[in-house]
């Protein structure tokens, strides 16, 4: 589809909105402020009234540029999204080779809940920690006041697997009230055939209201694989039955500068799924997000936290760079991994610190499974790449992770699924779910004293605030969580330079990015697997 311009809806009273014409509102200050002086007036002061008198009209930017035509997949959605006001930008002074980058930046964070019988825990995680996640975000990543806004999606499944809703959209809001409240009215329960609506529930995430200036930010909350992946007994074999293909959803997000964390209610991905875990890590990897396991629901807010706190850190690297990434790659067609090992020293030299979430690995090492998530970040849709991906036999999760062998999940395993690979449709209800668990564990074979002083480094973070409440009754080991300040690594350059070369382009099938706006007409560049990253005509 061709591209359309970015225009302002403005609430004009009793619901009604209007466009307003696709122009800033520094080049419109400006252009009123010539024509009063024209006629004799102070250019200046007419240039502060009239963005005086654009402050006092809530306004909303919402994206439509390579506007994918989304199927509409809400049953019920509630009319909640917020208005905020404009805000007019001035450019900060700098020294030349230090961040530029606006501290005050706006962090909207949207939660895709999976509201399925078995997400009780981590529904109601979320909802007692949400008043504390605001205020570790916004103490870490130095917010402004009203800078943060939470958005929430809950989804189920499809008809007939679900009858109640498919996703439930509540908007964005700044408040922490209406969100805990948002929250508290979930009611976990339903689920038909095993895989959930979250192609549903990311298609409506697409189509928020996102504001354009700020750190935008996914989550999402599940224990079930997406419909389409060839899980047995899925209801929808052939993908989601909007017709909407998660592949193209999030590279659509990887141009916005959405970044896409999944957070994966183990153990019951790994174990009720064959493709799930590696699906969910190349959704992830497309947009240069993570995906994290969580077997502990009190934990859910750590990771909330930490996720959106390093994602800010980096939006701040990515702000200093950009500039310099941009001409070299896409201006001068410097080869991409010399860029990127020019960055890390450069950054390595000033002893470049930035805030990392460390989540302890719980999952077992294996090549078919990272060559399992190439297939998927390479595919061109859901249908090119089912079937190529190699179901493992062995345990995902590592021994002292797995659930106990008497362990019930609440629906069969998938040993015991029938001999042609169905698995018969199945409810989720909460009571059947495990426990949630209690305080995070550590690394099996250590001593107490060492396992102790590890647990005091790896919480640290969590003293200048309320601790997350943790539920009772520890049965199952849960990874070491930790948000701290540390070296930039290669990985996390590799993620600046990823994330600034997929805002300037359009991300196709198989990471090719081709350079758009001023860089439009450039030579595009293919994101390898087992390269870093390299120029298209050396993709070969």
């Amino acid at each position: 589809m061709p591209d359309r311009p970015f225009q302002s809806q403005t609430r004009t009273g009793a619901g009604s909105v209007r466009t307003l014409p696709s122009v800033s509102l520094p080049r419109l200050g400006l252009a009123l402020a010539f024509e009063r002086q024209a006629q004799g007036g102070t250019a200046l002061d007419c240039f502060h009234s009239t963005l005086d008198r654009t402050r006092t009209t809530p306004a909303r930017i919402k994206f439509t540029k390579n506007h994918v035509n989304l199927k509409p997949t809400t049953m019920s959605s509630p009319s909640n999204t917020s208005i905020t006001e404009p805000v007019v930008e001035q450019s900060q002074p700098g020294p030349a080779d230090g961040p530029k980058y606006d501290s005050s930046k706006p962090l909207d964070i949207l939660f895709l809940q999976d509201a399925t019988g078995s997400q009780g825990p981590y529904i109601d995680s979320a909802r007692s920690a949400i008043q504390t996640i605001c205020t570790k975000i916004s103490a870490s990543a130095s917010l402004s006041q009203g800078a943060l806004r939470f958005g929430l999606i809950a989804f189920r499944d499809h008809p007939p697997q679900d009858s109640t809703f498919v996703t439930k959209n509540f908007g964005f809001t700044s408040d922490v009230e209406k969100m805990t409240k948002n929250l508290a009215g979930l009611q976990a329960s339903g689920g038909g055939d095993g895989p959930e609506a979250s192609t549903a529930a990311l298609a409506d995430a697409l189509n928020m209201e996102w504001d354009e200036d700020a750190v935008k930010i996914v989550v999402l909350i599940t224990d079930a694989a997406p419909h389409g992946i060839g899980e047995p007994g899925d209801g929808f074999p052939n993908g989601s039955p909007d017709q909407n293909d998660p592949l193209e959803i999030v590279r659509q997000m990887a141009e916005r500068g959405i970044t896409l964390y999944v957070v994966a209610c183990e153990p019951s991905l790994s174990t009720q799924y064959l493709h799930a875990v590696d699906f969910y890590r190349a959704l992830c990897r497309i947009t240069s997000g993570r995906m994290v396991p969580l077997l502990n629901a009190a934990q859910l807010g750590d990771y909330i936290v930490g996720s959106a706190v390093e994602t800010v850190e980096t939006e701040k690297l990515i702000n200093e760079f950009q500039n310099t990434i941009l001409d070299d790659i896409y201006g001068q067609g410097k080869p991409i991994e010399e860029v990127m090992q020019q960055i890390q020293a450069q950054m390595a030299e000033r002893k470049t610190e930035i805030k990392t979430l460390n989540v302890e690995e719980v999952y077992e090492a294996s090549a078919e499974a990272d060559s399992n998530v190439g297939v998927w970040a390479q595919a061109t849709s859901l249908g090119s790449a089912r079937g190529r991906t190699t179901a493992l036999s062995a345990p995902r999760l590592k021994a002292e992770y797995a659930p106990a062998p008497s362990a019930s999940l609440g629906w069969a395993s998938l040993s015991s699924a029938s001999p042609s690979g169905g698995r018969s449709p199945r409810s989720r209800p909460a009571s059947s779910v495990p426990a949630p668990l209690a305080a995070p564990s550590v690394p099996g074979g250590m001593m107490a004293r060492e396992r102790s002083a590890l647990m005091t480094e790896t919480s640290s973070y969590h003293a200048s605030a309320p601790a997350f409440p943790r539920a009772q009754a520890p049965q199952q080991a849960a990874p070491a969580v930790s948000l701290a300040s540390q070296a930039i690594d290669e990985s996390q350059t590799k993620r600046i330079i990823m994330q600034t070369l997929m805002r300037n382009a359009k991300v196709g099938p198989g990471g090719v990015l081709t350079p758009t706006g001023e860089y439009s007409g450039a030579k595009g560049v293919k994101i390898l697997e087992g390269v870093p990253l390299a120029r298209e005509e050396d993709k070969d």
